[in-house]
């Protein structure tokens, strides 16, 4: 049994920071890193910053241990990819060296190498430096169709724009989906949280199977286990579940309807999307699971119409450098890798703030 009230008149709130010169100066940076060219150094041994190529092979009490080993593997200096001591073993070394590493895994690793002292063998083959071009009007013509780096930035600061309202926007839905699941008296039976965590699960599992790294191994990289796995599957499953239950009562409360035209419209334009035929799209998806797809989003609709705008409680000022650095993350991370290798954890306004 699903009861919804309240759904109109949720009181959130909606901001978006403008776009600063700061945030355009970091994404020039990033296209200037991207466009580097790399030296081979061979008059000197490879420092801090450096791009080093060698193989290393790991043991444990003088055994190889799974992951420990790679060929022609290609390393910044200080980009803290390795676990500590290992990439400042490397520093001071030249190519056609070769040298024993004595580091020990963080205790925060996976459990078969967590706290466990190994010895990585390194031999370079090869060190280089990165040398960044110069950021002018040959810059911008070298790296865009742009003739010079004025317009070269105004361009960068209209998809800076663009990507923080898309962001925004996100933001919004989510959060007017979690007042709306608040509002939502339900009790979800066990066995269909289950069922859903499994589906979310093996989504989950396809998605790394698609890039090639088959699921048991990432799990044995992370270490993690599949029941751990499963548990933070079922509170993604409830919160999927309760947001579809939600909207599909706002759908009835309303008493809204697809039109036959509606229909066809999406289909159309899912084909467009997937570069598809028509009666290819129709065959692949039903007409029933498209019509309450649209319902869903109807109802979505509805209530963001008539969500009420309210103010901060406090100023959420963000200084630019907060702004730079959450402008550069990702909005799907993709899954550390844990082998030998670990992973790191007063402007003027271009845009106007909405």
């Amino acid at each position: 049994e699903v009861s919804i009230k309240n759904y109109k008149g949720i009181e959130l709130t909606k901001t978006l920071t403008p776009v600063t010169d700061e945030m355009i100066d970091a994404e020039v940076e990033k296209v200037r890193e991207r466009n580097a060219r790399q030296i081979e150094i061979t008059d000197r041994p490879a420092q801090t910053g450096d791009i080093v190529n060698f193989n290393f092979d790991g043991y444990m009490d003088g055994k190889p241990f799974e992951g420990g080993k790679s060929e022609n593997f290609d390393l910044t200096l200080g980009s803290g990819q390795f676990i500590p001591g290992f990439e400042e073993g490397v520093v001071g070394l030249k190519p056609g060296d070769e040298k024993d590493l004595d580091v020990t895994f963080p205790e925060d690793y996976s459990p078969e190498l967590a706290g466990k002292a190994v010895v990585f063998h390194v031999k370079v083959h090869e060190v280089k430096e990165k040398e960044e071009p110069v950021v002018d009007d040959e810059f911008a013509k070298d790296v865009s169709e742009f003739d010079t780096l004025e317009e070269f930035r105004k361009d960068l600061a209209e998809k800076l724009r663009d990507r923080r309202e898309h962001a925004a926007e996100h933001a919004f839905e989510d959060a007017v989906t979690d007042a709306l699941i608040g509002v939502l008296e339900v009790e979800l039976p066990e066995a269909m949280v289950d069922f859903r965590a499994d589906q979310v699960l093996q989504e989950y599992a396809d998605r790394f199977e698609r890039q090639g790294l088959p699921f048991q191994q990432y799990l044995q990289m992370t270490g993690q286990t599949l029941d751990a796995m499963k548990e933070q599957a079922k509170a993604a499953a409830e919160h999927q579940i309760k947001s579809e239950m939600a909207l599909d009562a706002v759908a009835e409360a309303e008493k809204l309807e697809i039109s036959e035209e509606e229909l066809a419209d999406e289909y159309k334009s899912l084909g467009e999307q997937y570069g598809m035929e028509a009666e290819q799209v129709k065959a692949a998806a039903p007409a029933e699971d498209v019509k309450t797809t649209l319902l869903r989003r109807k109802a979505m609709g509805v209530v963001k119409e008539n969500v009420k705008a309210v103010k901060p409680k406090k100023a959420a000022k963000k200084s630019a450098k907060k702004d730079v650095e959450e402008e550069g993350a990702s909005a799907e991370e993709a899954p550390k890798k844990k082998t030998a290798s670990r992973a790191k954890k007063g402007t003027s306004k271009v845009g106007e703030a909405e």
